[in-house]
C-alpha cells in the first residue's frame, strides 16, 4: 500500500487499507464475542455449605468460587457439581452424561478406609467431577453426605474441556499449507518477470527507484492484495450464520476445513442421546 500511494494509486490503495482493516476488526469482534459466550455457557456458581472445625453440624453457607482444594462440603440433591471431589460418606447417583455423553446414571460410593494412596483416575467411583448433575444422595445413619474437594476451576475435568475449547492445539490444515504454497509460485513467476523485464528498463534509463517500484508492482500484480481481505470476509460471514443456529467458532480458520467435511462420525449413540429420549 506504502508502494501504490508513492506510485499515485491512492484510491485503490486506500480501498484495500479500509478493506483490510474492516475485515480484520470484524473478524477479531467476532471472535472475542464468541470466546465470551462459550464462557458464560461454561462458567457456573452456586451457594454450597463447608464444614468448619472437623464438626460436620458446624457448616457454614458460600459461593461456590470461593472453594479451595481441602474443604469439605455437603453434597445436595439435584445440583450441579462446582468442582471435582471425593465422597467422604453416603452415596450419590450423578448424571455424567456433561462429560461422558453416557444418559445412564452412575452410583458412587464413598471412599473406603485402606491404605492405598488416593487416585482420582483409578478412584473413579468414589470421585464426583464437576460439571455433572447429583441426581439423588444417600447419607448412612445420621452422618451427611460428605465430599472432600479435591481439584477447582481449570485443574477439574470440567475445566480441562473447556480449556480444550477456549485454547483449542494449532493444526497445520492442507488448505492454508496449498494456499502458501499458491501465493510462492505466484512470487516466483513475479521475480521471473522483474529479471526478464530488467534489461529493458535498464536499455531505456529507468532510475533506482524507478526499477525498485516497478519491481515491487510485479509482485503486488501476481499476488492479489484483496485476497486475504475477501476471505476474511467471507469468513466473518459465515460465523455470523453459524451463530444464529448457535453455534460458536473461536477459530475462524477452522470454518474454511469445516467446509470440506463430506462425512461426520461419531463413536457411540450415548454422545447423542439423553435420558428419556
Amino acid at each position: 500500500m506504502i508502494l501504490w500511494f508513492c506510485d499515485g494509486y491512492r484510491a485503490y490503495a486506500a480501498c484495500i487499507l479500509i478493506i483490510s482493516v474492516m475485515s480484520i476488526v470484524t473478524s477479531l469482534v467476532e471472535t472475542v464475542k464468541n470466546l465470551k459466550n462459550i464462557r458464560q455457557m461454561a462458567h457456573y456458581s452456586c451457594p454450597v455449605k463447608v464444614m468448619r472445625s472437623g464438626n460436620e453440624d458446624l457448616l457454614t453457607e458460600m459461593e461456590s468460587t470461593e472453594l479451595v482444594p481441602g474443604d469439605v462440603i455437603e453434597i445436595p440433591e439435584m445440583c450441579n457439581m462446582p468442582c471435582d471431589l471425593v465422597l467422604l460418606s453416603g452415596s450419590a447417583i450423578v448424571n455424567e452424561s456433561m462429560l461422558t455423553g453416557e444418559s445412564i446414571p452412575v452410583i458412587k460410593n464413598s471412599l473406603p478406609l485402606t491404605n492405598d494412596v488416593y487416585s482420582p483416575e483409578s478412584d473413579s467411583k468414589y470421585t464426583l467431577y464437576g460439571g455433572t448433575k447429583i441426581i439423588q444422595t444417600r447419607q448412612f445413619g445420621n452422618s451427611k453426605v460428605l465430599g472432600l474437594v479435591i481439584r477447582t476451576a481449570f485443574v477439574t475435568t470440567k475445566g480441562n474441556l473447556v480449556r480444550d475449547i477456549l485454547y483449542p492445539k494449532a493444526n497445520k490444515f492442507q488448505f492454508y499449507r496449498d494456499s502458501l504454497i499458491f501465493i510462492g509460485g505466484m512470487a516466483l513467476i513475479a521475480i521471473a518477470g522483474f529479471f526478464a523485464s530488467l534489461p529493458a528498463m535498464i536499455a531505456q534509463e529507468y532510475t533506482v527507484g524507478d526499477i525498485i517500484k516497478r519491481s515491487l508492482d510485479l509482485i503486488t500484480i501476481t499476488v492479489p492484495p484483496a485476497l486475504p481481505a475477501a476471505m476474511t470476509i467471507g469468513t466473518v460471514f459465515a460465523m455470523n450464520r453459524l451463530k444464529k443456529h448457535k453455534i460458536f467458532c473461536i477459530s475462524p480458520p477452522r470454518v474454511n476445513v469445516s467446509g470440506r467435511v463430506n462425512l461426520m462420525v461419531f463413536d457411540k449413540t450415548g454422545t447423542l442421546t439423553e435420558d428419556g429420549l
